[in-house]
């Protein structure tokens, strides 16, 4: 009789030490988590940006970097091939894995124009991403068009391949290129 009283009395203390423990700790839990939400932009996935620019998401799945997940073949899971062929992978909210993040397959508009949560919460905010950033896309794509990869790769050249064509005025935006 004494040994299951010990018990319930252990089983009650522990469990108000983790009810005290939750109520001290999680208006930190709050903090932080609200913190990384306004200071840390992350992926949302081209499905989201496809939502207020149509035009530019129509353009983007006829484009190779569309499908430069599948053309990985059955090195979807190498981490060094991941980075070049995913949006955001080893970031916040980045790509993980296809069974994890399937949204984030392939080199989607996030890939060149940054993490785009900020944007779709507040898009008329010029200093919100991708709008009213000056990036380097020159710069952005040679992380993955090294001379190792493509040897042969002109930035100018190239950049007219994949240049947006769409008119600001269809958009009812600012033009990002």
């Amino acid at each position: 009789m004494a040994k299951s009283t010990f018990t319930i009395r252990l089983f009650i203390v522990l469990v108000i030490e983790t009810i005290f423990f939750c109520l001290v700790t999680f208006p930190f839990q709050l903090y932080t988590s609200n913190v990384f939400a306004e200071e840390t932009p992350y992926y949302i996935g081209n499905r989201k940006c496809r939502l207020c620019h149509f035009e530019y998401f129509k353009e983007w799945e006829k484009d190779p970097h569309a499908n430069a997940f599948v053309r990985l073949g059955k090195m979807k899971n190498n981490p060094y091939c991941l980075k070049c062929h995913t949006t955001g992978y080893r970031e916040p909210q980045g790509f993980v894995s296809e069974k994890i993040t399937p949204g984030l397959r392939g080199v989607q508009c996030e890939a060149c124009h940054g993490p785009g949560s900020k944007h779709k919460d507040n898009p008329h905010d010029k200093g919100a991403l991708p709008i009213g950033r000056k990036i380097d896309y020159e710069g952005v794509c040679i992380k993955c068009h090294d001379r190792n990869w493509t040897p042969e790769f002109n930035y100018e050249k190239y950049r007219r391949r994949i240049e947006h064509r769409i008119s600001p005025k269809a958009e009812g935006g600012a033009s990002v290129r």
